[in-house]
């Protein structure tokens, strides 16, 4: 547990429970000097069998997220999501500000905006791109926002927007896949991720 918890750092904490029946790995969020259980994540693994499952937990309610069947990858999971679900995220007004100032039809602006802000990898404006965040038009003056996969299955974020709100979802998602590109690559330095599993918490990262 010592690499999650040097992962995740000193604005989370880190708890293993050994039980009679299964394994159970916590991670909480800090705030102050205390410890924040209203929403935590977890790793359960009943002694039985060999599956992983990756829970939020909410007000005592749970939700399962996803499953592995590879310890070290279902850590990784757990490592990163923890940051997803718990961690603390500073806003960029200024550019939010600026998205929404944006004409309806300036695609060469928002472009170039946000090839500035976040990256030409990240996102992909009328074109579509795998494994990136997608803004498509639906209809006349309405968009969709969504993810492609590495096999160019689309997963919708949002669905028949108006401009420049469909512009501003498009840089948030972009944001938070560069995020995650960020935090995973990190993980991969010391942890063999397989591109099955590299997609799941990806998925998970971005929600979706």
């Amino acid at each position: 547990m010592d690499k999650l918890q040097e992962k995740l750092g000193q604005d989370f904490v880190v708890q293993n429970q050994n039980l009679y029946t299964e394994n159970k790995i916590r991670v909480y969020k800090k705030v102050g000097n205390d410890v924040s259980q209203e929403v935590f994540v977890e790793l359960q693994n009943n002694h039985e069998n060999e599956i992983y499952n990756l829970i939020l937990n909410q007000r005592g309610n749970e939700f399962n997220k996803e499953q592995f069947i590879d310890r070290e990858e279902a850590i990784c999971a757990l490592g990163i999501y923890a940051v997803s679900v718990l961690g603390d995220r500073v806003r960029d007004t200024e550019t939010q500000n600026k998205i929404l100032e944006i004409e309806d039809n300036d695609f060469d602006f928002l472009n170039n905006l946000l090839n500035l802000k976040v990256g030409e990898s990240y996102f992909s404006i009328l074109k579509e791109k795998r494994i990136a965040i997608n803004l498509e038009q639906s209809k006349d003056d309405l968009y969709n926002i969504c993810y492609i996969n590495p096999d160019l299955k689309k997963i919708d974020l949002v669905k028949d927007r108006e401009a420049p709100s469909a512009f501003l979802v498009l840089y948030n998602f972009s944001q938070k896949l560069k995020e995650f590109t960020s935090i995973l690559n990190e993980w991969k330095k010391s942890t063999n991720i397989s591109l099955h599993s590299e997609e799941k918490i990806r998925r998970l990262f971005l929600g979706k």
